[in-house]
C-alpha cells in the first residue's frame, strides 16, 4: 500500500470514532440499547404466544386424566390451610423446559408414572413480559389440578433504566437491594404482582429470594451489602403487601441455604411464614468445591435449627448428579433417610433440569434423574407408595 493509502485508511478510521463519539455524546447509544431491549420485549411476547398456545394443548388432552388421578387429593390441595400442614408428603417437580414447555414434564410423570401435586417454576422480578405475574402458567398448572410453586427471585437489574427513573442505575442497584425493597423502592412492581395473585385466587406456594445467606450465588446475598436485618425487613414488607392487597391464597416458603451458617438470623417471624423449604442437591465431583454428599450429609447438619422453627419442611430442589458416584443409590437412600429420620418433611419437589447452567461448568448440568432406568424405577415406587391416602 502507498504512504498515500495509508493515509487516506487512517483518515477513513478516524472519520469513523469520531463519528461514534458524536453518537454517543447525542445519546444514540441509548436509542440503540431501547430497540435492543424493545426487540428482547418482543422476542418474550412470542415465546409466550407459543407457551400459551401449547398450556391451552395441555389443558384440553391431559386435564381429564390429571384431575382423575389427583383427586383424592382435591380437599388438600384447593385449601390453603390444609397446605400449611398437609397430613402426608406433597410431591412436585420443576422441569428445566419450563415455562416455555410442558414437553419435558409430561416424559418424566410418564416415565414415572405419577402425577405431581406440585409444579416448580423460577419468575424473576423485572419489566419484562415474562417477569410478571405469571397468570397463565399458573391457571394452566390450576386446570392440570396441581399447585403452583413460584421461586419468586428479586433480580433487581431487570428493570428498565428508561421506565424506572426513580431507581439508581442498574450498575448500583443490585447492591443493598433487600434495604431498597424493604424501604418501598420496588412496591410498584410488589402491588401489581400481589393484586395479580389475589386475583387468581387459589393456592400457590411463593418461595421469595431463596438462598438469601449464600454468599456466593445470587445478588440478594450478604456480599452484596444485605443483612440479615435488611432481608427480614425486606420480607415484611413484602409479606405485608400481599396481606393489604388480600393475597391471603399464597402460602410463603421461607428458604436459606442449609449449608451455610447463620441461617437462622434470616428468620422472618412465626406469622410471616409457613413452610421451611430447603434445596438438597448432590452436585458430585463436578467442580473443584463439590463432592459427593448423601441427602443425609447435606442436611443433618441443618435439620435440628429448621425443625426448632416448627414449621413443615419442603425439599425445593431435590435431586443429585450422576457424575462420581452412584445416581440410583442416591434416591435409595434419600428416601430411607425421608422415611425413618425427616419425619418433618412434608413435601419433596423433584430438580429434574437436562440443561442446567446456573454454575459455571465445561458442560450443563444434567439433573434429570431418568437418565437412569434404575433411578427411575426407585423413584417411582417411591413416590407411589409414599402418596397412598
Amino acid at each position: 500500500m502507498t504512504d498515500r493509502g495509508r493515509y487516506q485508511l487512517f483518515a477513513f478510521a478516524l472519520g469513523w470514532f469520531a463519528l461514534i463519539g458524536v453518537a454517543f455524546h447525542l445519546g444514540l447509544d441509548r436509542l440503540y440499547q431501547a430497540g435492543v431491549d424493545r426487540l428482547g420485549v418482543s422476542v418474550a411476547r412470542v415465546g409466550q404466544f407459543f407457551s400459551d398456545a401449547e398450556g391451552d394443548a395441555v389443558r384440553r388432552v391431559r386435564h381429564s386424566s390429571r384431575l382423575d388421578y389427583l383427586e383424592p387429593l382435591r380437599p388438600v390441595l384447593d385449601s390453603v390451610d390444609q397446605l400449611k400442614d398437609p397430613p402426608r408428603t406433597l410431591f412436585g417437580a420443576y422441569d428445566g423446559g419450563f415455562p416455555g414447555t410442558f414437553a419435558g414434564f409430561n416424559r418424566l410423570e410418564d416415565e414415572l408414572d405419577f402425577k405431581f401435586p406440585i409444579i416448580s417454576f423460577y419468575n424473576a422480578w423485572g419489566d419484562r413480559p415474562d417477569q410478571q405475574f405469571p397468570r397463565r402458567m399458573v391457571e394452566t398448572i390450576a386446570s392440570m389440578g396441581s399447585v403452583p410453586l413460584i421461586t419468586w427471585e428479586p433480580w433487581t437489574v431487570d428493570f428498565d433504566d428508561s421506565v424506572r427513573t426513580n431507581l439508581p442505575s442498574r450498575e448500583e442497584r443490585e447492591y443493598a437491594s433487600m434495604q431498597a425493597i424493604a424501604r418501598g423502592d420496588y412496591d410498584f412492581y410488589v402491588v401489581r404482582w400481589a393484586r395479580e395473585a389475589a386475583a387468581y385466587g387459589k393456592p400457590i406456594f411463593v418461595r421469595f429470594a431463596h438462598e438469601m445467606n449464600d454468599p456466593y450465588r445470587y445478588p440478594w446475598g450478604p456480599q452484596n451489602g444485605n443483612r440479615p436485618t435488611d432481608f427480614v425487613a425486606a420480607w415484611i414488607r413484602v409479606h405485608q403487601i400481599f396481606q393489604k392487597m388480600e393475597a391471603t391464597n399464597v402460602l410463603w416458603i421461607w428458604s436459606p441455604h442449609v449449608s451455610m451458617p447463620w441461617l437462622e438470623y434470616y428468620y422472618p417471624g412465626d406469622e410471616y411464614v409457613d413452610w421451611i423449604g430447603v434445596g438438597v442437591l448432590n452436585y458430585g465431583n463436578v467442580a473443584s468445591w463439590s463432592r459427593w454428599w448423601s441427602f443425609h450429609q447435606i442436611l443433618e447438619k441443618a435439620y435440628p435449627t429448621l425443625i426448632s422453627l416448627d414449621k413443615p419442611i419442603m425439599i425445593s430442589e431435590f435431586g443429585t448428579l450422576d457424575e462420581g458416584g452412584n445416581m440410583a443409590a442416591w434416591y435409595q437412600q434419600a428416601f430411607y433417610q425421608l422415611n425413618h429420620h425427616y419425619g418433618r418433611v412434608r413435601a419433596v419437589v423433584f430438580f429434574n433440569a437436562a440443561a442446567d447452567r446456573s454454575i459455571s461448568t465445561e458442560w450443563p448440568l444434567d439433573w434429570s434423574l431418568t437418565q437412569s432406568e434404575r433411578a427411575t424405577e426407585i423413584v417411582s415406587r417411591e413416590v407411589a407408595k409414599a402418596s397412598r391416602w
